[in-house]
């Protein structure tokens, strides 16, 4: 028969009273804070579980940023390649009154004078930028991605970026493949400036029959941006379905992190309950116990 000492009876007691206390206290603490856990240590496969879920949050909001940033660039592209459109479609209207024989060297001259114009407004599209980054200009770092002559600064890599797990958009092509590449030889099937000045010189000398080939010229020039038009809101549509499930795969994730986190309130409040009840009854426990004398069992 094992004897059970005093001592021993208040040690028993009072390691049974710290557990009671101490799930009490954790109780009343997870409904303060609102958290199942606050170190890794109280929950290891939960803070586990956490730990991968935060991390892939973490990409697809980096991902989120990422697509954020492609569609400022499409809708700038946007914008710039339609206003060039515009721009050229006014330059061939005062082409096709140039393009005759009756014009008067006055007149000639004024419709010159617009078509330069023109082209200096389109020069100055193409070098539209992003945050100081020259979107037309390729990979390369220059400030510009034309200079006043209308020669290419750039390279030839298109700005790309990476908005999910396997999609990657080319948010900006290079100048040469939105308007055209340099040709000393033969301007008209060179870039859309130098259509437009090479037309406005013959308009000014009165070659009709150069302007006219401009116009052939211009309209070559004014497919190849609307192309590029049409392949930008193409890549903008595609960007919105990949944001809405970037978005519900995002939604998903946060849910995940509530039910490794967050208490049930009702739960946690059931749980102190029963905390409280079982802490009392420890300490009544102990009270009796303790409470007992020698001459208790003596009697």
């Amino acid at each position: 028969m094992q004897r059970v000492t005093t001592l021993g009876s208040t040690t028993n007691s009072k390691v049974w009273i710290d557990v009671a206390s101490k799930r009490l206290q954790q109780g009343e603490q997870r409904v303060a804070t609102g958290l199942r856990f606050e170190r890794a240590s109280e929950a290891p496969a939960n803070a586990a579980a956490l730990l991968r879920t935060e991390r892939s949050l973490g990409r697809l909001e980096q991902l989120d940023r990422n697509a954020d940033n492609a569609r400022l660039w499409l809708n700038t592209v946007h914008t710039a390649l339609n206003d060039s459109v515009d721009t050229m479609t006014r330059a061939r209207t005062r082409l096709v009154q140039g393009a005759n024989d009756t014009n008067t060297s006055e007149s000639r001259q004024a419709i010159a004078a617009d078509i330069r114009a023109a082209a200096d407004e389109l020069l100055s599209l193409a070098n539209t930028s992003v945050n100081g980054r020259p979107i037309f200009a390729g990979t390369s770092g220059g400030a510009t991605a034309y200079d006043s002559a209308g020669n290419y600064l750039g390279d030839g890599g298109g700005v790309v970026r990476s908005i999910s797990s396997t999609d990657s958009f080319t948010v900006a092509a290079p100048g040469p493949l939105v308007f055209g590449t340099f040709n000393g030889a033969s301007p008209y099937a060179g870039t859309a400036f130098q259509v437009l000045r090479a037309a406005a010189d013959a308009v000014e000398i009165g070659d009709v029959a150069g302007a006219r080939a401009g116009l052939e010229a211009i309209d070559a020039a004014t497919g190849r941006v609307q192309s590029e038009i049409g392949r930008a809101g193409s890549l903008a549509a595609r960007l919105d379905e990949i944001q809405i499930r970037n978005e519900d795969s995002k939604i998903s994730l946060k849910s995940q992190i509530s039910e490794l986190v967050d208490v049930d309130l009702a739960e946690g409040i059931m749980d102190v309950k029963a905390a409280e009840t079982s802490y009392e009854a420890t300490l009544s426990a102990a009270s009796r116990s303790l409470g007992r004398s020698l001459l208790d069992f003596l009697r």
